[in-house]
């Protein structure tokens, strides 16, 4: 089984409701492709790096995952067509 880790950053004015509501969206996508989470870290709102959409400030999520064989195509393509989610990575973790 293949391990990854997802970082999300997402609006910040969504506030905690609403990125709870956003990530039950992006667990189910998820787990539609297969994807078990091993981990969820939620980080809250942090500094950002540059701004983004003018904000200086952005809501950090972390997400452990695990994945027998495919791949986060069509989930990226998902996430980027969300306003909520500024930005999103996927890395693969040595085993």
């Amino acid at each position: 089984m293949r391990k990854y880790e997802l970082m999300l950053i997402l609006n910040p004015e969504l506030g905690d409701a609403g990125a709870a509501t956003l990530l039950g969206e992006v667990k189910i996508e998820l787990e539609a492709v297969g994807t078990k989470i091993d981990k969820e870290d939620i980080w809250g709102v942090k500094d950002l790096a540059y701004k983004i959409n003018n904000s200086k400030t952005g809501y950090y999520v972390l997400f452990n995952l695990s994945l027998e064989k495919g791949d986060f195509f069509a989930v990226t393509k998902n996430f980027n067509l969300k306003k909520d989610i500024w930005r999103n990575m996927f890395v693969r973790l040595e085993d």
